[in-house]
């Protein structure tokens, strides 16, 4: 795995792992960071920005109707 597929790793699975909406929107801000500076192709962001999608839904279900 080179070096760059092992950035990709981490990115996804901190991602994954965020607890907290204002966790997973540092976490994808220096995700796109990292993937502007790299020059990433679509096809190589696609696991983060997925994952991104699945955290993001996951976190809104948590919020609980009361707070509206």
């Amino acid at each position: 795995m080179s070096a760059i597929e092992q950035e990709i790793t981490r990115y996804e699975n901190k991602i994954k792992n965020c607890q907290s909406m204002t966790e997973l929107l540092t976490a994808m801000s220096s995700w796109q960071s990292f993937a502007q500076r790299k020059g990433l192709s679509e096809e190589e962001k696609r696991p983060v920005d997925h994952a991104y999608i699945d955290a993001e839904a996951k976190l809104i279900t948590q919020v609980k109707s009361s707070l509206w």
